[in-house]
């Protein structure tokens, strides 16, 4: 039974160390259309995140369901990437956007230079072909091919 508190869900947000690299990742190599690129640091946004003096550049990105993905980029912060993000760690998280052609995505994402876990494997209880990669900052991005669960 869903909870009738939550209508829908509104979008990912991820930290990155570098906008530009993160952009060409999502908008350039996945098709994630612009929505808005913006600037935060007022009294708002830092009571919000629980910071002070804190700007961020952000970039908000839409996939074709209308989901959409927060690129932000925190400026004169310490910017420190975690390398060692795994599957396996808690706390970890990922995202995972539905795709046509995932073989052709995965060629393109390899062309790039972007880390993949695997190459596109069927599943053994699902009729869909998936792989996982990492995006510039070693963010978790899982791409689905096949019927929703």
């Amino acid at each position: 039974r869903y909870s009738t508190m939550i209508t829908n869900f509104r979008h990912v947000g991820i930290v990155v160390k570098d906008l530009k690299k993160s952009s060409l990742f999502y908008q350039k190599t996945l098709g994630l259309k612009k929505v808005v690129r913006l600037f935060e640091g007022d009294e708002y946004f830092n009571k919000l995140i629980n910071s002070k003096n804190l700007k961020a550049e952000v970039l908000k990105l839409k996939s074709k369901d209308g989901v959409i993905v927060e690129i932000i980029q925190y400026l004169k912060s310490k910017k420190k990437i975690i390398k060692t993000n795994k599957m396996i760690d808690a706390g970890t998280m990922h995202m995972c956007f539905t795709v046509k052609n995932i073989n052709s995505l995965y060629k393109k994402i390899k062309k790039n230079k972007y880390k993949t876990f695997s190459m596109p494997l069927k599943s053994s209880y699902d009729p869909v072909t998936t792989f996982f990669c990492y995006d510039p900052d070693f963010n978790i991005v899982q791409f689905v091919e096949g019927k929703k669960i």
